[in-house]
């Protein structure tokens, strides 16, 4: 290793060591183990016995480096616990983390993406503590059953099944459609994890958006029956539900982008503009709130909701392979119906059969179809169950959006 490389990775190593110090000198109530100058030198540590091993050609002094720090934080935790009856292990085992960062740092080829991003990602995970207290606070024993579930689902389940179709037709590949199911569920948790963690601290506005990522449809359920119990959260209600419809578009966006990327170039300008406008619109409501309501929505790990999930996507993957018979009319008739109670079943299935039973065009004219006749459902919703003022108010945003959304099906069938 030549001289200015080692040199480089010194420095970037210091970098790493102050960036876990910084935050652990930040944290301390008193006195601490490791801070701002002990992690850095421990990072520089583990680069340096990783470098003298290479030289001596032998892990010995890697080896005595991890026993030195390990027998470091071993005897701060026995001296800490026997002073101040406390057992804590956090800093112990980032002190010892860090000192593994910068051996890997030392046999790695830059950018040094492995090493630097441990560095980054362990930072991130100390600083965010309360957060995730607050996270595991509100977790229900319920929703880690869900998760486990869910964990079988994907790892156990999906690679035993067979990825091919199973059906004389070719429309039911049963690995394809468990996979479309699983990265639906996740990707939906997800956005439900992160409406529980920054929900609570920035309230409706980012509750609304990430509900939008999971579930605009239930969003809109749950706070239209608020609404019709208390007229005070109307506003709120207006604002939670148009925000988590115009955040669907961008959901139908990414879902169909992941499954066919091809697809992108037709669809995201149609979706970007009709999530971006109705997003906009929005916020007009927000000025007006009166009293701002909790977002409520179960987990979308959930054994029900995940089943019935299931069984609509193999549903509209069947009908939507069998309405091309009918033309485009068959299929646009099939989105719009399949799109009223949710869209995701019908943005898969368009997009991961554009190119191949459906032309690009098609595919995406359908998926815009479905947008229109969701947020139909969902404002017809707001009357169904909740109050004809919510409806009213509702459709100072609903009603722009659906005609922008025609305009758009109307151009881009008028140059198909």
């Amino acid at each position: 290793m030549s001289e200015l490389l080692l040199f480089q990775k010194v420095i970037l190593a210091l970098a790493i060591g102050a960036l876990v110090g910084i935050e652990r000198e930040k944290r301390a109530r008193r006195e601490i183990f490791a801070g701002i100058r002990t992690f850095p030198l421990v990072c520089l540590l583990g680069l340096l016995t990783s470098y003298l091993s290479s030289l001596v050609q032998s892990f010995v002094p890697l080896y005595l480096g991890l026993f030195a720090v390990l027998l470091l934080a071993t005897s701060s935790y026995w001296f800490e616990y026997k002073r101040f009856k406390q057992i804590g292990l956090t800093t112990k085992m980032a002190f010892i983390l860090i000192f593994l960062i910068g051996a890997v740092l030392f046999f790695e080829s830059f950018p040094y993406f492995i090493s630097v991003s441990l560095g980054i990602l362990l930072a991130l995970l100390l600083v965010s503590k309360e957060t995730l207290h607050s996270f595991t606070r509100h977790l229900t024993l319920n929703e880690i059953k869900d998760a486990i579930i869910f964990s079988v689902l994907a790892f156990v389940i999906l690679p035993l099944l067979p990825n091919h179709p199973i059906d004389p037709f070719g429309i039911f590949n049963p690995y394809s459609i468990w996979l479309a199911i699983i990265l639906v569920l996740a990707i939906s948790f997800a956005a439900y994890v992160a409406m529980k963690i920054f929900g609570a601290k920035y309230g409706l506005l980012l509750s609304s958006f990430f509900a939008g990522l999971v579930s605009s449809t239930s969003l809109t359920v749950n706070f239209a029956e608020k609404a019709k119990r208390n007229e005070k959260v109307i506003s709120s209600a207006v604002f939670a539900i148009t925000l988590a419809s115009s955040t669907m578009f961008l959901r139908q966006l990414f879902f169909a982008t992941l499954f066919n990327p091809q697809i992108f170039s037709f669809i995201f300008l149609p979706l970007i503009s009709l999530g971006l406008i109705g997003i906009l619109i929005s916020f007009l409501f927000w000025k007006k709130i009166e009293s701002y309501v909790a977002v409520e929505m179960k987990s979308p790990l959930s054994f029900k909701p995940a089943f019935q999930f299931s069984i609509f996507l193999i549903f509209t993957f069947a009908i939507l392979r069998l309405a091309k018979f009918y033309g485009a009319t068959g299929i646009f008739l099939t989105s719009f119906l399949a799109g009223l109670p949710e869209v995701d079943a019908v943005t898969i299935s368009l997009s991961t059969s554009a190119g191949k039973f459906l032309s690009f065009e098609y595919a995406m004219l359908g998926i815009l179809l479905a947008g229109i006749a969701n947020n139909l459902f969902k404002w017809f919703l707001t009357i169904g169950l909740g109050t004809r003022k919510l409806f009213v108010e509702s459709a100072k945003v609903f009603v722009p959006i659906i005609l922008i959304s025609l305009l758009f099906l109307t151009f881009s069938r008028i140059f198909l």
